[in-house]
């Protein structure tokens, strides 16, 4: 029998910020399209119509922050705002946030002005976990300026990535290194600070980390972890499609090529080549205060709460996500991608492998759109996902397999999501 799980925080709460959860279905597809949360959506709603006029400044909240002067204009308050949310959550000053539509964009304009240090002779390391986002941009860029390209490879029993092979794979022409913080459909947490060490005790390489699925979940620290930058999602815990590139210090964009005709821009403005809409942008310091809020008890600035917070909602989903796989792994046609793929080594335990609340499985004999769809019908929405969707998931053989359910939990899911879940796969046979 699968132990209670301990409310880590107020979910009962938590579900209340959600207005959609009213509507009967059971939503457990965080890693492809987060809840949003109604204050969010609120939000989003007035910054549309106030966008045209003048607003009153915003106070000053932390140490990095800045207030906002009286008089401007509410698009140039909600994109200022929009900067400190995303500061706050990757703990990171506020004039070294690049505002992006969306992941795809930000990287395709990142590896374009980084172009010029992909030259032949030079290097850069991609990792073959997270999405296809953080990959062929990358094959494409060291193609098109002739660095070479070097692949990090993942344990494909458990989907973790060896800190190790970094030694090897990084030297003294090494550019640019790029790390998920966490596989989005494995699920499986990269130790981003030991490579970040490694990479910068062996070149002046900088190191780009995809922290998109791990801050719905976890703090972010820059400095701590080491990273260079960090790419951010908004969407992935339930703001607007938002997305950012926070780097470390701002002499950083000096290094970059303007992705303007002027060479006078400066900054971040260096690589924001299409503004972001003042509605989307408006949501974004209200999805961050979400974050921080969902510790009733915190108090202090933003970044302050967002620290005292998300270890709760960690705590809490590590637990439900434990249940979950405990509960699936006693169907005997169920297989967990990366959770004991090896069964011939008895060393193995997923509980050693860190985790974010996603994981990805499959029922053999039974394609995954048909068990999504069965799913479906009983109130409980999922995703399939594919081996072109996944270079983790293709390496472990998901080819071989009519795709797999995608499973992304949020803080607002509940044991009884997990046990209908589980009741619902089984009744597959």
């Amino acid at each position: 029998m699968t132990e209670r799980v301990v409310m880590a925080f107020d979910v009962p709460t938590t579900r209340g910020f959600y207005s959609s959860l009213s509507d009967g279905w059971t939503y457990l597809n965080g890693g492809e399209r987060a809840q949003v949360p109604e204050r969010v959506l609120s939000a989003m709603t007035t910054s549309f119509r106030a966008a045209p006029k003048s607003l009153p400044g915003e106070a000053a909240s932390g140490s990095h922050s800045r207030s906002l002067e009286a008089g401007s204009t509410a698009a140039g308050q909600f994109e200022a705002m929009a900067r400190r949310a995303f500061a706050d959550v990757a703990g990171a000053p506020f004039n070294c946030v690049v505002l992006g539509s969306s992941r795809e964009m930000l990287v395709h304009t990142f590896v374009h002005s980084f172009g010029r240090r992909m030259s032949i002779g030079r290097n850069i390391v991609v990792t073959r976990t997270g999405d296809v986002t953080m990959q062929l941009p990358f094959r494409r860029g060291a193609d098109m300026f002739g660095a070479e390209l070097r692949i990090a490879e993942a344990d494909l029993a458990t989907g973790a990535v060896p800190e190790w092979q970094y030694g090897d794979l990084v030297d003294e022409h090494t550019s640019l290194v790029v790390v998920p913080a966490a596989d989005p459909f494995v699920g499986t947490v990269a130790p981003v600070a030991e490579i970040c060490q490694q990479v910068h005790e062996s070149s002046d390489a900088w190191v780009l980390v995809d922290a998109s699925a791990y801050a719905a979940s976890r703090i972010i620290d820059m400095d701590k972890l080491g990273a260079d930058i960090v790419l951010l999602d908004a969407a992935a815990w339930g703001g607007p499609d938002v997305s950012a590139l926070v780097f470390r210090d701002p002499s950083m964009f000096e290094r970059m090529t303007p992705m303007w005709a002027s060479q006078s821009v400066q900054g971040p403005q260096r690589l924001e080549i299409a503004r972001v809409s003042p509605s989307l942008l408006g949501g974004v310091s209200e999805s961050v205060r979400h974050l921080a809020d969902l510790d009733r008890l915190a108090r202090g600035t933003r970044r302050h709460r967002i620290v005292q917070s998300m270890p709760q909602v960690e705590r809490y989903l590590s637990q439900l996500t434990d249940r979950l796989i405990d509960s699936l792994e006693l169907l005997p046609r169920v297989h967990i991608i990366g959770v004991n793929d090896n069964t011939d080594d008895d060393d193995l335990d997923y509980t050693e492998v860190q985790r974010i609340p996603r994981l990805s499985f499959i029922v053999y004999g039974v394609p995954a759109k048909t068990v999504v769809r069965r799913l479906m019908d009983n109130g409980l929405v999922t995703s399939v996902v594919n081996s072109v969707d996944s270079p983790l998931m293709a390496a472990m053989g998901l080819d071989e397999s009519d795709g797999a359910v995608a499973v992304g939990l949020q803080p607002f899911n509940t044991p009884h999501d997990v046990d209908q879940l589980v009741r619902a796969v089984a009744s597959l046979g």
